[in-house]
């Protein structure tokens, strides 16, 4: 699967890619933003209807930064880059024009269920760690209705060889140990075709004290 296209639409941070002036920085990480005559100099004020203004809420070390409207204007709210992670293609919103995040004017239409999953990233097999290893993993909220295709599409196992790409259940056992659960394979047409729901990785996996754990996967393509 190709990465995503950035750099040639538009994005909540920058509007219409690339930048070339200094001060815009690097229209994909967000580094270097700001400078002399750019939005780091400019004041911050909320619209409200009938056209008054008045200050806003949102200030970054001691600037304030202008209402975004749309492409062509010369102020905008500068808001936090969208998060840009190839191997998690799911974690950015491409829009029409080939850039990430919502394009100007829109809002997005969130899905009413999601289920909360728990991403491992790890080389080796979470249950093959050592008792109270480290381990590093990513936190989501996953619509419900989610297949287990789009979800493995979502977190970058594309291997073209589809048995290489799996989705493995990893249970907690307490005082740092992980078990293997259930494993999905790409192979299997059927199971991919499940949705989170389905599989009973549902709204009710909150976490919450008295109620069912949250969903730990450790997705892989090789």
């Amino acid at each position: 699967m190709a990465a995503p296209a950035f750099g040639n639409g538009w994005n909540p941070q920058f509007g219409w890619d690339p930048r070339t002036s200094a001060g815009y920085g690097n229209p994909i990480s967000g580094v270097g933003i700001g400078g002399a005559g750019d939005f780091m100099s400019r004041s911050f004020f909320s619209a409200v209807p009938g056209g008054a203004m008045f200050p806003g809420p949102n200030i970054h070390s001691g600037y304030h930064y202008s209402v975004p409207v749309f492409p062509g204007m010369n102020t905008r709210l500068q808001t936090p880059h969208p998060v840009v992670d190839y191997d998690a293609p799911a974690l950015n919103l491409s829009n029409s024009t080939g850039g990430v995040g919502c394009e100007p004017g829109y809002n997005y239409f969130f899905p009413p269920e999601h289920t909360k999953l728990h991403i491992i990233k790890s080389s080796t097999a979470p249950w093959r760690l050592p008792e109270g290893a480290s381990m590093s993993f990513g936190a989501y909220h996953v619509p419900v209705h989610t297949t287990l295709s789009d979800l493995m599409l979502g977190f970058g196992a594309t291997n073209p060889i589809p048995q290489q790409n799996r989705v493995t259940e990893i249970i907690q056992g307490g005082n740092g140990k992980w078990y293997r659960g259930v494993t999905f394979s790409g192979e299997d047409l059927e199971q991919m075709a499940k949705t989170l729901r389905d599989l009973g990785w549902d709204r009710s996996r909150t976490g919450r004290t008295g109620e069912k754990p949250v969903v730990w996967l450790w997705i892989t393509k090789d």
